[in-house]
């Protein structure tokens, strides 16, 4: 599979990351041995431990992500580690992009495009029932008077918004369908829903964010297209998120 220039963006800094950890790593061996008294050199030989443990991780990390782009099949905890040290570094890097003047959406950009690259190399089956589709409130539009966050069967399919279609894909393939106004919303339709993969349709910053408090359930995130401004009448490209459900459905063979 081609390495795209977006997932470039994250594993880059997520590299530089790694150097920047290995430099002080040997700041604090070098004050340890060479600039202190015995006790402080037992803290520091402790902080060292640590930091030697957290680079290994970040280190496999990077090796995972790299053997995944090649197609070459990894370990299920060597998956996890991947995801754990991306995830952990994730709010490092963002503030470590703005050192280089790379912008916080870029980074977002390439975090989920990373994220959803390392789900589908994960050998991930689910049936309908377990599969949700969380959609930001957003993409109604703003004047529509009808509550679809409580239900949205309560959508009229007037066609004046992408709801109606959204909800049509979602019968047609029997999976879970709910419409959120944020992130508390969408936490509680988690934990009573209890699915074992979610396909996302958010802006990047709130796709991130729920990315990551989701880990580590498996998590496509789809942007959605903003032509009026953030949070206002937004709209999502049909055809991914349908191609996402096909990604999580098409191994179990019931969404046919």
């Amino acid at each position: 599979m081609k390495f795209q220039t977006k997932k470039r963006t994250f594993v880059g800094l997520l590299l530089a990351a790694l150097l920047i950890l290995g430099l002080f790593v040997y700041y604090i061996w070098h004050l340890t041995f060479f600039k202190t008294t015995f006790f402080s050199q037992l803290i520091f030989l402790g902080l060292i431990i640590f930091l030697v443990g957290l680079a290994g991780v970040t280190f496999l990390g990077l090796v995972g992500i790299i053997l995944s782009v090649f197609n070459i099949p990894l370990f299920p905890s060597w998956q996890k580690i991947t995801r754990i040290s991306v995830n952990a570094f994730y709010p490092f890097i963002i503030q470590l992009g703005k050192v280089f003047k790379i912008t916080q959406d870029k980074i977002q950009r390439s975090f989920i495009e990373l994220n959803n690259y390392l789900v589908e190399v994960r050998n991930i089956q689910v049936q309908p029932k377990e599969l949700l589709l969380l959609l930001p409130h957003c993409l109604q539009q703003s004047d529509c008077s009808y509550r679809i966050t409580i239900d949205i069967k309560n959508c009229r399919s007037c066609g004046g918004c992408m709801i109606g279609s959204l909800m049509d894909l979602a019968q047609r393939y029997r999976i879970k369908v709910k419409v959120v106004t944020g992130g508390t919303l969408a936490r509680k339709e988690i934990e009573s829903l209890k699915p074992k993969a979610i396909i996302a349709v958010a802006c990047e910053r709130d796709l991130s964010s729920g990315i990551l408090e989701a880990s580590p359930l498996p998590v496509l995130g789809i942007s959605n297209e903003r032509p009026y401004g953030p949070c206002h009448n937004t709209c999502v490209n049909l055809g991914l998120v349908e191609e996402g459900i096909n990604f999580f459905l098409k191994r179990c063979g019931e969404w046919k």
